[in-house]
C-alpha cells in the first residue's frame, strides 16, 4: 500500500474510532441519567446507513453514518422545541433542558473524558506489547550544551529521567517530551556500573535555542550513541540523487570528522541549501561525495535535509539495543501515567501558544493526521495505537477548552448558571455561538494552512 493510500485508510480508522468513542460517552451518560436520545451520528452530511436502536439503552435512539467523517454529534431531546415536545407525548421529563445542572453538566463532560479513558487503555495496550528499541547510551554532547556542563562526555547510559525510570531510548524520548517546560532536568546515569545523578539546567538550553537551535528536544545536548551509518536512502532525495548508498559509514562533513549518527546530522542541518563534501567508506575504499541538503523550514528555522535515515535496531550491535516487556498491571499503570503526562504537556503547549513560547506554527490539521496516521498505519499495531492515543488526548484536551460550540463552552454556561441560579438568555447564548463558530472557523483555517504550508514547503 502506498503513502497516499495508508494515510486514507489510517485517517479513516482513526476518525471512526476517536469520534465513535467521544460521542457514545455523551450518549451513555445521557442514556444512564434518563434522558432520550433521538439520533447518534457519525459524519455529517447525506445519511449513507441508519437503523434504530431496538433493545436497552439503544432502544428509540436512530444511529446514522454520514457522508463526511469529520466528527459526529449526539441529538437529545429538548423540551423547549415544538417538534421535540410533540415526539416526548406529554413525557418532557426525558428531555435534556428538563434535568438537572449536574446531570447536564456530567453529559456534556462525558466525551472529553472518554477521549481520556481510551486514551489510557490504548497506551495499556501498547505498552504491553514486547518492545525493541535503542539503548538509551549517550553520544558524546556538544560543548556549551547543558549535558556536557553537568559532566556528561558520552558513553553513559540513561536509567532515569525526573524520578521514573526509563528502559530505552524511546522511553527517554517521552520523558524529554513530557518535561518539555520543565527549568532543569533530573537525570540518573549508569556510568561504568555506577550510577550518578546529574541535573541538566533550563537557562543553559534556552541560551542554546536562542542561539539557533530550533528544538527544545535536542537544546539539552542529549541523543544517542549511534553510528554514522545510512541505513536507508530515500528515492527522489538529495542523497540518493548524490549516490549515497544503504551501508555507507560517514567518516567527515565538509572535513569535520563524525563518530555518531547525531554529529552528521547536525552538520547536515547547518547546511541548508548549500554545497556540502562527505567522506564515505564504503566497501573498504574512501569516497568524496557532493551534495546539497534542501532546505526544510523546522518550527520557523530553515534547516538541511538530504533525506536519508540510520540503521534500524534490528541491523545494529546487540549490545546497542534492549528487549522489554511490561506485565500487564505494569502496562496498565504506565498507560495511565503516559496519559496524564500527555494530557498535561498538551495543556501546556496550548498555553504556550496563547503567551507566545510556542509557535502557532505547531498546530496542525486534519491533513497532519491524516499523514500521521498513514505513517504509523505502516509501522505497525503499536506505532498506530500510541498514535490514536496521543489524538484522544488531543480531541479530549480541545473539547474542554472553554469556547461555545465545544463541550468546554456548554460547562462554562454551566458554570455561569450555577452561579446565577439560572441558566443564561437564549440571546446570550446565541451570542456566543456566533463567537465559538468564529473561533472554530479561525483554528481550522489556521490549521490548514500550516497542513498546506508544510506540504508544499
Amino acid at each position: 500500500m502506498n503513502l497516499l493510500g495508508s494515510s486514507v485508510l489510517g485517517f479513516l480508522i482513526a476518525v471512526a474510532i476517536l469520534v465513535t468513542v467521544h460521542e457514545f460517552g455523551h450518549y451513555l451518560v445521557a442514556r444512564w441519567l434518563g434522558v432520550a436520545v433521538e439520533r447518534f451520528s457519525i459524519g455529517f452530511g447525506p445519511v449513507l446507513l441508519k437503523w434504530m436502536g431496538k433493545r436497552g439503552i439503544f432502544r428509540g435512539t436512530e444511529f446514522a453514518i454520514s457522508a463526511f467523517p469529520l466528527g459526529g454529534y449526539v441529538r437529545m431531546y429538548d423540551s423547549r422545541n415544538p417538534d421535540d415536545a410533540a415526539k416526548l407525548q406529554g413525557n418532557p421529563s426525558v428531555a435534556f433542558d428538563r434535568q438537572v445542572l449536574w446531570k447536564r453538566s456530567a453529559i456534556v463532560a462525558a466525551g472529553p473524558v472518554a477521549n481520556f479513558i481510551l486514551a489510557a487503555v490504548l497506551y495499556a495496550v501498547a505498552l504491553a506489547a514486547p518492545e525493541r528499541d535503542l539503548a538509551a547510551q549517550l553520544a558524546t554532547p556538544p560543548k556549551e550544551s547543558p549535558a556536557y556542563v553537568a559532566g556528561l562526555r558520552g558513553g553513559e547510559r540513561i536509567v532515569g529521567i525526573a524520578g521514573r525510570d526509563v528502559a530505552h531510548w524511546g522511553e527517554v524520548r517521552w520523558q524529554l517530551l513530557a518535561h518539555l517546560f520543565d527549568e532543569d532536568l533530573e537525570l540518573v546515569v549508569d556510568d561504568g556500573s555506577v550510577e550518578r545523578g546529574v541535573v541538566l539546567r533550563r537557562e543553559l538550553a534556552a541560551m542554546n535555542e536562542a542561539a539557533g537551535s530550533n528544538k527544545r528536544l535536542t537544546s539539552w545536548g542529549l541523543a544517542f550513541d549511534q553510528p554514522p551509518v545510512i541505513g536507508r536512502v530515500v528515492d527522489g532525495g538529495p542523497a540518493a540523487m548524490a549516490g549515497l548508498r544503504s551501508g555507507d559509514a560517514i567518516r567527515s562533513v565538509n572535513g569535520v570528522s563524525v563518530r555518531q549518527w547525531s554529529e552528521f546530522t547536525q552538520l547536515v542541518q547547518k547546511a541548508p541549501s548549500q554545497s556540502i563534501e562527505l567522506s564515505v567508506m564504503r566497501a573498504g575504499a574512501l569516497q568524496r561525495i557532493e551534495l546539497t541538503p534542501r532546505s526544510v523550514d523546522a518550527a520557523g528555522v530553515k534547516i538541511g535535509r538530504i533525506d536519508v535515515m540510520p540503521l534500524a535496531a534490528t541491523e545494529l550491535d546487540p549490545k546497542l539495543v534492549v528487549e522489554y516487556q511490561r506485565s500487564p498491571p505494569a502496562a496498565v499503570l504506565e498507560g495511565v501515567r503516559r496519559s496524564v503526562e500527555a494530557t498535561v504537556l498538551t495543556v501546556r503547549v496550548l498555553v504556550g501558544m496563547v503567551t507566545g513560547e510556542v509557535s502557532l506554527r505547531q498546530v496542525s490539521g486534519p491533513l497532519s493526521m491524516a499523514e500521521g496516521a498513514g505513517a504509523t498505519i505502516k509501522q505497525g499495531f503499536t506505532a498506530f495505537v500510541m498514535f490514536l492515543a496521543i489524538v484522544s488526548v488531543s480531541i479530549g484536551v480541545l473539547n474542554l477548552l472553554p469556547v461555545p460550540m465545544l463541550d468546554g463552552g456548554q460547562l462554562l454556561y454551566h458554570l455561569f448558571e450555577a452561579i446565577k441560579g439560572a441558566p443564561l438568555s437564549e440571546r446570550v447564548e446565541a451570542l456566543g455561538q456566533r463567537i465559538g463558530i468564529g473561533f472554530v472557523t479561525a483554528l481550522t483555517a489556521l490549521a490548514l494552512y500550516n497542513d498546506f504550508l508544510r506540504i508544499f514547503s
